[in-house]
């Protein structure tokens, strides 16, 4: 079972964290919600520093209509993590992408090429060359964003209790907004005690092998061929 802690949960002992027994006008709970937010997007963006798999993964099968070279990702999409390729005779390829300067060659007259070779990242979209024919597929493997929460009564995953860090950003935006500068000091100390812990866990979320080297010349940390 995920453990995890609601907004109300996480809003409170960012108060008492704080030493702040009752808030005032100064601090609405709206602006407190925002700063718990911030700090799930704070430990958010540290963990995907260390190792984007790190967080949630999800995928999404994009299918070609052979009119199109462009399809949008999904709202949640943070970070690509792999495209896998597979054509109408279920033949599997690993993509990698294609830099703007080859994309002349590799769109050439437009028309519907054997199956596509790379993709690009078009913001929050995905474009596949040479345009894909109808029914081939790519599933993308991707990061997802930070989780942003609005009612009290819903929940973030805090593995490993990792509740703390999002408790502590907050009470120290807290703090330094009220003048109690030194519990915000205290407070900043914590974070950067807990920000090497996260590193390190971060590092070790798989322990079934050790890392080791990989030959990016053939291919890359996923295992998509290259095409040079």
């Amino acid at each position: 079972m995920a453990l995890t802690r609601t907004l109300a949960q996480l809003r409170e002992a960012a108060q008492r964290s704080a030493d702040v027994l009752a808030f005032t006008e100064r601090h609405p709970v709206g602006y407190l919600n925002d700063l718990v937010n911030r700090g799930i997007g704070a430990l958010h963006r540290l963990t995907m520093v260390v190792a984007p798999e790190f967080r949630p993964l999800a995928s999404t099968t994009l299918t070609a209509d052979g009119t199109n070279t462009t399809f949008s990702l999904p709202a949640a999409f943070r970070s690509l993590i792999s495209v896998e390729y597979v054509d109408d005779d279920g033949n599997r390829s690993w993509l990698t992408p294609f830099e703007m300067s080859e994309r002349p060659e590799l769109y050439g007259d437009g028309t519907v090429g054997t199956r596509a070779l790379k993709y690009r990242l078009m913001g929050s979209s995905l474009e596949f060359l040479p345009k894909p024919p109808s029914g081939h597929t790519a599933k993308v493997w991707y990061a997802t964003t930070a989780s942003q929460l609005a009612g009290d009564s819903e929940t973030v995953d805090v593995l490993d209790r990792l509740d703390d860090y999002i408790v502590w950003f907050a009470a120290r935006e807290i703090c330094d907004e009220r003048g109690d500068f030194d519990r915000a000091t205290r407070l900043e100390g914590k974070l950067t005690k807990l920000e090497a812990e996260i590193q390190v866990l971060a590092r070790t979320r798989d322990m079934s092998a050790p890392a080791r080297p990989v030959d990016v010349s053939r291919a890359d940390r996923y295992g998509r061929r290259r095409h040079w």
